[in-house]
């Protein structure tokens, strides 16, 4: 095989990768024909903080010791973020390569262009095996992809138990030797997503034991959530299952490792987005974003024992960099590009800020929110917020149902500003990283207001945002609400009809259950 391959960036955030090739009898080449094939494992975490870890905390107890110690093979990332912070959406970006807004998947949506090039139908043209391991249905956004291995929620204890993770590895491994081929394996842990192991009630029959149970005195109590018991006991649950997911992550690096292949595979490891707590998942503030990333490649010429703590990566820049780590290239536009450069210690421009956005949660009408941070700043802009505004989502726990009661002044202002937000939010992140005070009103911070929103402006032209036109009369919340209920793209016009038929019959099926009940 031969390819001449043509890069071009443009505004350094968008790729074009370009490519011929000479195929012989219509079949795709393998990309391995000169060289050791590169496998790839993705290992992702659902709803995992990146202030659960030392690297970001002081004073936590001993929470990730298997993730610790592996990382210090590798490269981490500082600033590392979700575009958006929630479990599907936050895959579909991952697998395309495109903000929501871009892919038209801007919540639980299926992929509807089919022109739009995924990540593992790019992998099994090019000759890949490919195999995914939890969170089955928000891992494919396109619904005519079929996957060579699948093992689900049902076959992995409920997505908890780490030995069922390491024995589905090492099974798809071996099934892609016995193919000769490279491989891409997606881990989905749905650790330590709700509900968190609790030991005096586990939800959980088929999950395993963490090794170790944390205590609600030994939590550290993030500044953005006010320190109540409530939010203490949740917390300590919540430790308990990201110890189990450490557990899982160390069995399945034993896993590879096992199988002879771990010098030749890129292993790489997020979570989908922040903890689920209030403020963070399905939200833009840094805690919902921001993610714990390593990447560690023993034969990838990569660096080892490095921490990068100067440039922003984000999901969109996992399928370009997966490729371009495989020597894949596709004519195809991305809205991020490889950081593999950065993995080998060279520099790269357009690393300065990252844009995440939210639309659709899995239940409810649309929260729209646009935020643009880097190092210093934040801005989010919420189209959605009014006063008696009722923002819920499946994170809260019972720890708003406290604050609630508690006739605390403070308590009762935090959940004014959960339920309701600002239309316009701004935050000095040197001083206030838990974006508690909102500048907005502030005279010294004016210039810098205008400078990011104009930011998030041009980036919401360039990707042809629904939310512009809102942001452009921001001063008139009236017009903004009545564009929410006139402009915003309603849910069902996002999806394929293929989705749209599905949750037809599913709506069929439980009226059927519902009236065999009353006969």
């Amino acid at each position: 095989m031969t390819t001449t391959a043509v890069i071009s960036t443009e505004d350094n955030m968008r790729q074009k990768l370009i490519v011929t090739a000479c195929l012989a009898a219509g079949v795709a080449a393998p990309v391995w024909a000169e060289q050791a094939p590169t496998n790839v494992v993705l290992i992702t975490a659902d709803d995992l903080g990146y202030e659960v870890f030392s690297r970001f905390t002081d004073g936590l107890p001993d929470l990730t010791p298997n993730m610790d110690a592996y990382v210090k093979g590798g490269v981490e990332f500082m600033h590392a973020h979700s575009n958006t912070s929630i479990c599907m959406p936050s895959r579909s970006i991952m697998a395309t390569g495109l903000y929501g807004v871009s892919s038209g998947m801007m919540g639980f949506m299926n992929l509807k262009d089919s022109s739009i090039p995924t990540l593992m139908g790019t992998l099994t043209e090019h000759g890949y095996q490919t195999g995914v391991l939890g969170k089955v249905s928000h891992s494919t956004p396109d619904l005519g992809y079929q996957w060579n291995y699948v093992q689900d929620y049902g076959d992995l204890g409920s997505g908890r138990d780490g030995k069922l993770y390491a024995k589905y590895t090492a099974e798809f491994i071996e099934q892609s030797k016995k193919a000769g081929q490279p491989f891409y394996l997606m881990v989905n842990s749905h650790d330590p997503h709700r509900a968190f192991h609790d030991p005096e009630d586990p939800r959980w029959a088929d999950a395993t034991q963490p090794s170790k149970l944390f205590t609600a005195d030994e939590v550290v109590v993030p500044e953005y959530l006010p320190d109540t018991p409530q939010t203490r006991l949740e917390l300590s649950h919540y430790y308990n299952s990201v110890r189990r997911l450490d557990d899982s992550f160390g069995l399945i690096i034993q896993a590879i490792e096992d199988a002879g292949v771990a010098d030749d595979t890129l292993v790489m490891f997020l979570s989908d987005n922040g903890s689920a707590f209030p403020f963070a998942k399905a939200n833009t503030y840094m805690f919902s974003s921001r993610t714990k990333f390593f990447a560690k490649w023993p034969n990838g010429d990569i660096n080892t024992d490095y921490v990068d703590e100067d440039n922003f990566i984000s999901f969109v820049d996992i399928m370009p960099s997966i490729l371009d780590a495989t020597g894949i290239e596709i004519d195809a536009e991305f809205d991020g590009q490889s950081f593999i450069p950065l993995l080998r210690g060279e520099e790269q421009e357009g690393r300065d800020y990252v844009y995440t956005q939210i639309d659709y949660k899995i239940g409810g009408g649309a929260t729209p929110m646009r935020a643009i941070q880097d190092k210093e700043f934040i801005y989010i802009f919420n189209p959605w917020s009014e006063e008696g505004a009722n923002y819920r989502n499946a994170n809260e726990g019972k720890i708003t149902e406290e604050w609630a009661a508690s006739g605390d002044e403070v308590q009762l202002e935090r959940l004014r500003m959960f339920r309701e937000r600002e239309m316009e939010e701004f935050y000095d992140l040197s001083l206030d990283p838990s974006s508690l005070n909102n500048l907005m009103d502030n005279p010294e911070y004016q210039a810098k207001i205008t400078e990011y929103r104009q930011k998030l402006n041009d980036w919401m032209v360039e990707h042809k945002d629904p939310v512009l036109p809102m942001l452009a009369h921001r001063d008139n919340p009236e017009k903004v609400l009545s564009m929410m209920k006139t402009d915003y793209p309603k849910k069902f016009s996002l999806m394929p009809q293929e989705q749209l038929d599905k949750i037809k019959a599913k709506q069929e099926e439980r009226r059927a259950q519902r009236d065999a009940k009353k006969k």
